[in-house]
């Protein structure tokens, strides 16, 4: 039995296409959601709006310190697996419930899938970097999303028999689901205008978590606002939404706060923006493969791919300047890093040869 494990929305979204791969090839499989970042909206309504099956295994494990998380997570995939009899489970990303439920996995001699494999920023101050090097090192299948992924695990010592590069399935999600954030009514319902507004979304902790760099954050916003003449619009993540209530702050006025939107009314804005300002991993692939020019509001990047359109200045003005320059006079560029969009179908089909020379071997 293949268990696919999630815990967040951008895992949600890009493992969607390996469940409707498995769905479509009749293979069964678990579904076990950690609930990691549980809201209703960004959970329940995500898992609808996608037409994917509900979860077997509701965790509820919800947010708290990353120790007392990742320990509730392994808890629960334990059970999970040992209930349903699970013979390979397969973890996206870099998340706790990555880690949590890999580590999980291998306790009980459990194989492990990794799905966005090798992907570093090669900083370790960054949570995300730590959990996904140590997932790495104990999957037994690491499906890398390009040959770059692949070279950092090789020079890490993984064996090459165990790597397959497969594309990116953001890739996939996003052929999937254009048709739908075509239709969403998100402008309309927002008075936005297609290339006439600045997208941003900021969520994570060196940017919001303490209020001097919110402050920062918000002087660099307005910056880039007042430079093109062009309103922001920023779908509030509920985790910043605190940080703005505990510290009393107000956006800036060229601000405009939006609700937690829908995958694809976040979608249609990402289309439909001039600009994306961004802190998200997940963010900058979805420019890239959308075409969209991306500033990212941190130092570094697990995915150096999206560099030739996707400029890294985190919070440094002058940096901001030089790139809004770069994007003016169209010093961009955009490849195909990431594929065709078949990651899914290679994901599934790769977990399956190694399902039947599990069985083989019994």
């Amino acid at each position: 039995m293949i268990a696919i494990l999630i815990g967040t929305r951008p895992e949600l979204i890009k493992m969607a296409p390996v469940m409707r791969s498995l769905t479509e090839q009749k293979v069964s499989f678990c579904f076990i959601h950690s609930n990691q970042h549980y809201s209703k909206q960004m959970d329940e309504v995500f898992i609808k709006e996608l037409k994917l099956k509900k979860p077997d295994f509701n965790l509820h494990v919800g947010s708290s310190s990353h120790a007392t998380q990742t320990g509730r997570i392994m808890e629960g995939v334990e059970q999970a697996i040992k209930k349903a009899k699970i013979q390979i489970l397969l973890v996206h990303g870099d998340t706790n419930t990555t880690l949590g439920g890999a580590i999980a996995a291998k306790k009980l001699q459990v194989a492990v899938g990794h799905v966005e494999a090798g992907l570093r920023s090669f900083d370790y101050k960054m949570p995300e970097e730590v959990n996904r090097t140590i997932t790495d090192r104990i999957s037994d299948l690491l499906f890398a999303p390009t040959d770059g992924a692949k070279q950092n695990l090789l020079r890490e010592g993984i064996a090459e028999k165990s790597i397959i590069v497969t594309g990116n399935t953001i890739v996939d999600a996003i052929k999937q689901h254009k048709q739908f954030a075509n239709k969403s009514i998100v402008l309309k319902t927002y008075g936005l205008t297609a290339e006439k507004f600045i997208l941003l979304t900021a969520h994570r902790p060196e940017n919001v978590d303490r209020k001097v760099q919110l402050i920062k954050l918000f002087a660099a916003v307005s910056h880039v606002a007042n430079k093109l003449s062009l309103p922001v619009v920023w779908p509030l993540h509920p985790r910043t939404e605190s940080k703005l209530s505990q510290y009393s702050l107000s956006v800036p006025p060229e601000v405009m706060i939006l609700p937690p939107l829908s995958y694809f009314d976040m979608l249609r804005l990402q289309m439909a923006s001039s600009l994306i300002l961004t802190d998200s991993g997940g963010i900058q692939e979805e420019a890239y493969v959308l075409k969209k020019p991306l500033i990212t509001l941190r130092d570094s990047t697990e995915r150096p791919e999206t560099l030739s359109a996707n400029f890294l200045t985190h919070l440094d003005i002058k940096k901001i300047d030089q790139a809004l320059v770069a994007i003016k006079q169209e010093k961009i560029s955009w490849g195909n890093a990431f594929g065709d969009g078949n990651a899914s179908e290679v994901i599934v089909a790769e977990t399956k040869k190694y399902l039947e020379r599990l069985h083989d071997i019994e």
